[in-house]
């Protein structure tokens, strides 16, 4: 043996110097990488040549990367490492960003992997049907005893979470662990129901709590294996297999117990789609059992429980829009009140608009809740308004209805206007129509303006008049209110662009002053002398309408437009109606009021017109008594 290999000082020295080259040609497969990362053209910064090491051999250059060739590290034969065997490099998209990466397995087609959850589902839910026909089929055909029944489904679903917690605990047979889980708790949720429906083991308020235990455990495990899969099978499983066993009330409270008891995992681990499904068994299983309260004869129970709904609904919506998403929290308010609705119709009378009512309340307090996004806010406004249009609806009919209708627009109408925003004017406009329809077809009908006697004003002295000029008063004060909240938040201005919106609002108001003034004429004399004498009146007030919109609109084309088509429809009137329809002092009365009314109109409109052009600049008043012929002096 050499001096050389004895002396431990040389073989140290060795081994730097064989650490050195390798720190060099680190270094350089480094830089290697860096440029060939580097998209051509792209303005990166230029390759920086690669530092020499000790040994020609170990430099690798830009151009042997481009072309993906790799040189090989030259051996050191002296060096201990030399055994080592480091794995080649590789290439291409499967390539790690590191030198000493290991090799990365390529990934199994996706197909394989879908195919796989779906045997494994589909094996779930043949499970879950077998276990329904042991509990069903065997009731109905004697099999077995019924607690032989009971224990048997027990085990099973025992049987089942205990392998799917042995299975877990391997990576590659979570799938089937997934679902082996959600049928066994499946299984356990749907044999407490049958226990309790079907057997009658267990009361109702302590089955409800075996169900809780149940559920919470599904859930529970669901949380710690963060699967949010899992958490929707052990939800699907026992919504979709329940009616099966249990109906009526107690189906809607078994399906309410699964989605409070998801409410913690919903809120923290921010699961939407959890949050969906386990609303959607309340809402399909109340609207149901509410729409049949009337056939099934429990009234307190189903109202108590579709109530219920409602409030974990809501419940659940308030911590989640904090976490959540907004378009499903906004969903799920959506959909949370129509049980509740549904029951109230099913209901009628004043049961259920006071079922319908509760509802409108809960979601108006939801719509004050601080700090909700704005969606949010316009769909529970939104569902609170057809809560309350419903509970007015039922509770009423006929011309009740329509005043609680007109009543109500009118005060959204006020709200627009005071607080200047468009939620309650959208409000007013929709209650309105529908209560303006409703007065026009049977409490203050078109037929009862323009032809005497006509039904309801068919009889006098009887309280239909009354009725017909207090829904008109209310047409009337609707579209003055609606004008004036237009304008306040902006919607309704006098020009030709929102005319769309603001001649529908003034061909009502229209109305429902004409109407006014005939009902209160045959208030005063009901007789074709008091039918003829409104209608006089009714004329003359269209020209005074007219000249009033003549006067403001001189700088404002659409209410001088407006003003000129009222003067059309009052002469029009004056030819076509008064001119048939009345008689005697009345059309005379008609005629002469209406033509000094015109010819008034039609000076003062001139002069105003003169004024505006001699004057540029200045908006006449109709207050100026100059005359058109007074042009003051130059100003320069």
């Amino acid at each position: 043996m050499s001096t050389e290999t004895r002396d431990p000082y040389i073989a140290l020295s060795r081994e730097l110097a064989w650490l050195g080259r390798r720190i060099d040609a680190i270094g350089t497969e480094l830089l290697q990488l860096r440029a060939a990362a580097a998209p051509v053209g792209s303005g990166a910064a230029p390759a920086v040549e690669a530092p020499q090491s000790s040994q020609s051999g170990d430099v690798r250059s830009v151009e042997q990367v481009a072309s993906n060739v790799d040189p090989v590290t030259p051996a050191i034969p002296d060096s201990p490492f030399d055994s080592v065997v480091l794995p080649p490099r590789e290439t291409g998209p499967a390539a790690s960003t590191g030198p000493f990466s290991q090799p990365v397995a390529p990934p199994r087609p996706r197909w394989s992997i879908s195919g796989a959850r779906l045997l494994a589902w589909v094996g779930s839910g043949v499970t879950l049907l077998g276990i329904v026909m042991l509990l069903v089929l065997a009731a109905s055909r004697g099999w077995f005893s019924p607690p032989a029944r009971v224990a048997a489904g027990a085990v099973l679903g025992v049987a089942l979470v205990a392998i799917a917690l042995r299975l877990h605990r391997r990576e590659s047979a979570r799938t089937g662990a997934l679902a082996l889980a959600a049928t066994g708790f499946a299984t356990l949720y749907l044999v407490v129901a049958a226990a309790t429906a079907l057997y009658g083991y267990l009361p109702d308020v302590p089955a409800l709590l075996v169900e809780l235990v149940v559920a919470a455990a599904g859930l529970g495990l669901a949380d710690r294996w963060r699967s949010q899969l899992l958490a929707v099978g052990v939800v699907v499983g026992a919504a979709l297999l329940a009616p099966v066993i249990v109906r009526d009330w107690l189906l809607v409270a078994l399906v309410l117990a699964l989605q409070l008891t998801a409410l913690r995992i919903v809120v923290r681990r921010q699961w939407s789609v959890l949050m969906l499904v386990a609303a959607a068994g309340p809402v399909l299983f109340g609207s149901g059992v509410g729409a049949l309260v009337a056939v099934n004869g429990e009234d307190a129970a189903t109202v108590a429980v579709v109530l219920a709904c409602l409030a974990v609904g809501l419940g659940t919506a308030v911590p989640a829009a904090q976490r959540l998403p907004r378009e499903p929290v906004a969903g799920l308010v959506a959909a949370t009140p129509v049980p509740v609705l549904a029951t109230g119709a099913a209901l009628g009378d004043w049961g259920g608009a006071a079922v319908a009512a509760v509802a409108a309340l809960a979601l108006a307090g939801f719509a004050v809740v601080p700090g909700l996004d704005r969606l949010l806010r316009t769909v529970a406004v939104t569902a609170a308004t057809v809560a309350l249009f419903q509970a007015t609806l039922v509770a009423m009919e006929g011309a009740a209805a329509t005043t609680a209708l007109l009543g109500q627009a009118v005060v959204a109408a006020v709200v627009a206007a005071v607080l200047r925003t468009r939620t309650p004017l959208i409000i007013a406009m929709a209650y309105g129509t529908v209560g303006a329809l409703m007065a026009l077809a049977q409490d203050a009908p078109l037929v009862a303006v323009v032809r005497f006697p006509a039904s309801p004003y068919d009889e006098a002295g009887t309280s239909s008049l009354l009725v017909g000029a207090g829904v008109s008063a209310l047409v009337l004060v609707l579209a003055v209110a609606l004008l004036v909240a237009g304008g306040r938040v902006g919607l309704i201005r006098p020009d030709p662009e929102s005319a769309p919106m603001w001649v529908p609002i003034g061909l009502v108001g229209l109305y429902g002053a004409t109407s006014l003034v005939v009902t209160v004429a045959l208030l005063a004399s009901y007789d074709r002398a008091g039918f003829t004498a409104g209608h006089a009146v009714v004329t003359v007030s269209w020209t005074v309408a007219a000249l009033v919109l003549l006067a403001r609109g001189i700088s404002r084309s659409a209410l001088r437009i407006t003003g000129l088509v009222l003067v059309v429809a009052a002469v029009a009137k004056l030819v076509l109606f008064d001119l048939v329809a009345l008689d005697g002092l009345a059309r005379v009365a008609a005629f002469l009021g209406a033509g000094l009314v015109l010819l008034a109109a039609g000076t003062r409109y001139a002069r105003l017109v003169a004024e505006a052009e001699t004057r540029p600049g200045r908006q006449p008043e109709q207050g100026d008594d100059q005359t058109v012929g007074d042009v003051p002096a130059d100003p320069r």
